[in-house]
């Protein structure tokens, strides 16, 4: 596994402990046949018997590694992704995993990479003979990062959702040291079999992975006042620090790779710790093609670098940026995405407002039997914006988002402006650059590879589980106004005897209304 140092046959796998997995970690051990050695037997190309040989050749031993991997990977699919948009950035990745994962305990299975929070994860799973284990895998691991991280595994009842079985954590530290966290035995077989797989022995494991905190630190000390590469959202970075006991101490984020990319990042520098720890709060801008920020200038205590400080950097999120000049005539401009995929933005001036026609010309490269989900954002860059007035607007409806499956042409996406046709025929349009043209940036969100284009019955369970919820919550409602009405029945029926014996009535607590301002229907919210 890419979590496991092995020793002989045995695997150590990190865990949290029962505490939450923050402090400390302790070790499963998940016994492991040693792999067997496999001979190459080729054809000979005359009737001569020939032995195989005991050494393949190397391509011949990187094609098996790369079949085993493929053949691993094709037993935990990524299915579905959502992003639930809540304060937290909640994200839902739903996997298939096959029979193969308890048919095959000797085999390490892993799904494909997939991004969250601009961090690369994997599910590994282990199994003994009587129970499956799952995992969650940083892959980007680097010296002086960690990562913390809310998540919840749930294995999903094929029966009703009151069945389902999940464990979680909560801000569970990852590092280059314990790049794995998860639970040895989450599940028996039996129960597995029982429960959860269906009649092909599939099943289907749901992550839910928020409140995603990305932090590198490294202490500088002179003459070396620059960092180590470090790694975040596909670019490598660095923190390089200028001046001294006497010129101004400066620091800058330096995008060390993607050269000529533009991309915009939000990021956090802090010096010190403790009382004297010096944070700079949230800082957000665009690298420049040559990869620079604006410099940080923090006003620390003389000779501190002679000393030795440590420098803290929290990573929010960094997201790659393609401008394009597109002509109001009609032509289409081209760029490309993260994943050198091709797309191009034409105007449409046949309406009120103008609008661009987004299309993916690479949808045809989509894997057959596979969905690409894209999201991303757009503005319109002014051509000369006045002192306090942004450079850019950003487009009604954005962020938008769309799933294409391999099709031979791609029909487009129209994203709405608040532009009008007649303001860009007209002398002085603030968006109208020169040569009739108009500036559109894309800034590049989240995308997934996902398994299954077509409705299958893996989304059945999904929406089993959804109406079983919409029952619950109309019944607990309606159990909710049942016994508010009874109540306020009999508050209104000891109001009515004490009237009649002439006792004063009960005076209702300090901040609370009495029950006929209460509403009975809509005092209880439910999610």
């Amino acid at each position: 596994m890419g979590f496991s140092g092995s020793q002989g046959n045995r695997v150590e796998v990190w865990q949290p402990c029962a505490g939450g997995g923050q402090a400390a970690a302790r070790r499963s051990a998940v016994r492991v046949s040693p792999r067997r050695a496999a001979a190459t037997s080729l054809r000979p190309a005359t009737g001569d018997a020939q032995l195989p040989s005991p050494h393949p050749a190397p391509a011949l031993r990187r094609r098996r590694r790369r079949g085993r991997r493929a053949a691993s990977e094709r037993m935990a699919l990524l299915y579905r992704a959502t992003r639930l948009k809540d304060r937290v950035d909640t994200h839902v990745f739903t996997f298939v995993v096959t029979r193969s994962v308890t048919r095959e305990p000797d085999r390490d299975v892993t799904s494909k990479d997939f991004c969250c929070a601009h961090q690369r994860w994997a599910v590994a799973f282990s199994c003994t003979d009587s129970a499956l284990g799952v995992y969650l895998v940083w892959r980007g691991a680097c010296e002086g990062m960690r990562v913390y991280v809310d998540f919840t595994f749930t294995l999903l009842s094929r029966d009703h959702f009151t069945a389902n079985e999940s464990f979680s954590g909560k801000q569970v530290r990852f590092s280059a040291g314990c790049a794995a966290q998860g639970r040895g035995r989450c599940v028996s077989l039996t129960e597995l079999n029982a429960k959860f797989a269906d009649a092909r022995g599939e099943f289907q494991l749901e992550l839910s992975m928020s409140r995603v905190r990305t932090l590198y630190s490294c202490e500088l000390r002179a003459p070396r006042l620059d960092t180590p590469p470090f790694a975040f959202a596909g670019f490598d970075w660095s923190v390089s620090a200028t001046g001294g006991s006497k010129e101004p101490l400066s620091l800058r984020l330096l995008r060390l790779s993607g050269e000529g990319q533009r991309c915009r990042v939000r990021y956090a520098l802090a010096l010190g710790e403790g009382e004297r720890r010096l944070h700079s709060g949230p800082l957000e801008c665009v690298c420049d093609a040559e990869g620079r920020t604006p410099p940080w200038n923090p006003r620390p205590p003389n000779r501190l670098f002679t000393k030795g400080v440590r420098l803290t950097v929290e990573l929010i999120w960094a997201r790659a940026i393609a401008e394009l000049a597109v002509p109001t005539a009609g032509r289409a401009a081209t760029c490309y995405d993260r994943d050198k995929q091709a797309w191009s933005v034409r105007v449409d001036m046949h309406s009120e407002s103008v609008r661009l026609h987004m299309l993916y010309r690479d949808v045809h490269h989509v894997p057959r039997n596979h969905l690409r989900y894209v999201s991303w954002s757009a503005w319109l860059v002014r051509a000369a914006p006045a002192p306090g007035e942004p450079d850019a607007e950003e487009l009604p409806g954005a962020p938008f988002e769309n799933y294409y499956a391999q099709e031979s042409a791609d029909e487009g996406l129209m994203m709405e402006t608040s532009l009008r046709v007649e303001d860009v025929t007209r002398a002085g349009c603030p968006f109208l650059h020169s040569g009739s043209e108009l500036r559109v940036r894309l800034e590049w969100g989240d995308t997934y590879l996902l398994f299954q284009a077509t409705y299958h019955v893996y989304d059945d369970l999904c929406r089993l589980h959804g109406h079983q919820m919409r029952r619950e919550i109309a019944a607990l409602q309606a159990e909710n106004y049942s016994l508010e009405r009874q109540l306020f029945s009999y508050q209104k029926s000891l109001a009515y005897a004490q009237a009649q014996a002439g006792e004063p009535a009960v005076a209702e607590a300090a901040g609370r209304r009495s029950p006929a301002e209460r509403s009975l229907s809509t005092d209880t919210e439910y999610a």
